[in-house]
């Protein structure tokens, strides 16, 4: 069992290998992917079919949440965790 609980750690254990450069880069493709979805979903909600923008939709929240994530775990001032983000109706 003990081998079994020391391979699992290692295998989930944070590598830290990424340069700040590649977190920076990494959040700036999610901010432009997350303004591109939205504008999508606009467009959409006016023109397209409601599957086209639901699923619009569906990419701008996994952007929005990566990009959320993110500023949190390089402590951009005042990003509240994204796990005490209250749900928007």
């Amino acid at each position: 069992m003990g081998l079994i609980r020391e391979h699992m750690a290692s295998i989930e254990a944070a590598s830290y290998d990424r340069t700040w450069v590649e977190i920076d880069s990494l959040l700036e493709q999610a901010v432009q992917e997350m303004k591109s979805q939205r504008a999508k979903y606009k467009l959409r909600k006016v023109t397209g079919p409601k599957a086209d923008k639901m699923r619009a939709l569906m990419k701008y929240t996994r952007a929005k949440a990566v990009v959320d994530t993110l500023s949190w775990t390089i402590g951009v001032r005042g990003q509240i965790s994204p796990l005490d983000e209250p749900l928007k109706s």
